[in-house]
């Protein structure tokens, strides 16, 4: 199997190292850098991605680039008919290209996924298990938290330089943190309204918003509050479902879910599990086209993109946004 893999930051090495790991020996990768690592001696280096799609044929790629390179460098490989394609979560910092991409993904059979492994987290395959036996009743609320502090992020790099300090590479605590929009798309559905609060202190010096607090009303009546930010000195990241008949609580920095409910108190530890091991299985699973349920489409990446962009702009206005909206207002989905 030939591989591309675009992009050669924290995660698109991550990613490479994994491939690797997994035995694939035939791979190309697009990176601004002179000279690969030395573990990566074997993989054949590019520094634009035009220059590698005109000089050979792959069978599976990887965008792994800053999240505004994402649908431009998507809608090239399109155009080379690629047909299995990791695209790294966001699918964008807009809606600009993404009719574009749809329409090439159409001419041939493409298969697009979108990178969130948090699906494969064991926590998160725990609580949709119990949401689908509906052991906590009728869901009322959902409140999802996830925060870290930026600077230590990425310890080999100033973080006031880096992408997620700036507007124009597709930065901001929303768009970096989207999982939380994922998931609870996954879990409850769609949207129907968006309330939003962002902040910058300044204090981090960077230009994107650093904290935000979204408001979710779903289709299905659920409501459901979301907090992000750069400031948490040790990683926080859970949510707390509450239903009718109990509370079930993921905490993936504890590795734990934690029901309650009127009968009885049950913990799922799983203290053992290796962070690495969700992108191992995500990649593997990815190339063998194996456990599809776990993946994020294209348009489910569409979706979590909309509920970001709808709170942005629900902030920008102080008003309700309805996702489904933003389609026609063109000019906010073209920033």
């Amino acid at each position: 199997m030939n591989i591309l893999l675009a992009g050669l930051g924290s995660i698109g090495t991550r990613h490479l190292q994994n491939i690797i790991g997994l035995g694939y020996t035939n791979i190309a990768v697009v990176s601004s850098k002179k000279v690969l690592p030395a573990a990566f001696a074997g993989c054949k280096l590019y520094h634009e991605i035009d220059e590698a799609l005109n000089a050979a044929a792959f069978d599976a790629a990887f965008i792994c680039t800053p999240t505004a390179l994402h649908t431009g460098q998507l809608i090239k490989i399109l155009r080379h008919k690629i047909r299995l394609i990791y695209l790294e979560k966001p699918v964008s910092d807009s809606l600009h290209q993404i009719k574009e991409a749809r329409n090439l993904a159409s001419l041939y059979k493409s298969k697009i996924i979108t990178g969130f492994d948090l699906h494969f987290d064991p926590g998160m395959i725990k609580l949709k298990e119990m949401l689908q036996q509906k052991i906590i009743g009728r869901i009322i609320s959902v409140n999802a938290f996830v925060g870290q502090y930026l600077p230590l992020w990425r310890p080999y790099e100033d973080h006031r330089k880096g992408m997620s300090a700036k507007k124009e590479t597709g930065g901001g605590v929303m768009l970096d943190l989207i999982h939380e929009f994922d998931y609870l798309y996954r879990l409850f559905g769609n949207v129907e309204t968006v309330a939003c609060n962002i902040i910058n202190s300044g204090e981090l010096e960077i230009e994107t918003e650093e904290c935000a607090g979204v408001l979710l009303r779903f289709e299905n009546g659920i409501s459901g509050l979301v907090h992000l930010d750069y400031w948490q000195q040790q990683l926080k990241r859970f949510a707390i479902i509450t239903g009718t008949e109990g509370t079930i609580t993921w905490n993936l920095a504890e590795k734990s879910v934690e029901l309650i409910t009127k009968k009885e108190t049950t913990v799922f530890s799983y203290n053992n599990f290796d962070r690495n091991n969700r992108f191992v299985h995500a990649v593997k699973s990815f190339l063998e086209e194996k456990d599809g349920a776990l993946f994020s489409s294209f348009e489910d990446g569409v979706k979590s993109l909309e509920i970001v962009l709808a709170a942005k702009l629900a902030a920008e206005k102080n008003c309700l946004v309805k996702p489904a909206d933003l389609v026609h207002d063109v000019s906010f989905a073209a920033q």
